[in-house]
């Protein structure tokens, strides 16, 4: 029981509302990177500007940020946000603290650099949405938000039920 326009592109986004978020989200990134990289800097994606200001905004409330914290708000693997963070620490955006209390842990703290970038992207980000919201009824926008959450609470019930079955070692194929 769905609605879709038809693509002439031989992708599934027509047919499947998974496909077309899919598709959606990439194309986001992927606007969203190239106007972080235009206006604020080429060494910085959006994914990349939505952590800094996470870890300049979490400082500025006297809260630490660690790794794990942010592998948890993007729902990123551990692996790639190492790569980030490291790309990040090496391009001068944060640095990594041991802490006295566990030294496997790293505190996540931004550098002058990246507090002074954070204001940039804050701006570019609000201008980015602003664009990506153009023409769109404030009602239709709120209706959008609810259905994107709900299937956000969908995905996150169908992955924890995915890990538990393979716990149990179910397999189909």
């Amino acid at each position: 029981m769905h609605e879709s326009s038809h693509c002439d592109c031989g992708c599934c986004a027509d047919a499947h509302f998974g496909a077309l978020l899919n598709q959606t989200s990439r194309l986001i990134r992927r606007a969203l990177d190239a106007r972080i990289n235009a206006e604020v800097s080429s060494e910085l994606s959006g994914v990349r500007g939505m952590v800094l200001g996470d870890i300049v905004r979490a400082e500025r409330q006297g809260r630490d940020v660690y790794q794990r914290d942010i592998e948890q708000w993007f729902n990123i693997r551990r692996s790639s946000v190492t790569a980030m963070l490291q790309g990040m620490e090496q391009d001068g955006f944060i640095t990594r603290s041991a802490v006295a209390k566990d030294a496997r842990l790293k505190r996540l703290i931004p550098t002058e650099k990246g507090r002074a970038c954070h204001k940039q992207i804050e701006a570019s980000i609000a201008r980015f949405e602003d664009d990506l919201q153009s023409g769109i009824d404030p009602q239709q926008a709120a209706a959008a938000r609810a259905v994107l959450e709900q299937t956000l609470r969908n995905a996150q019930h169908i992955l924890q039920e995915e890990n538990t079955n393979q716990e149990r070692g179910n397999t189909n194929c």
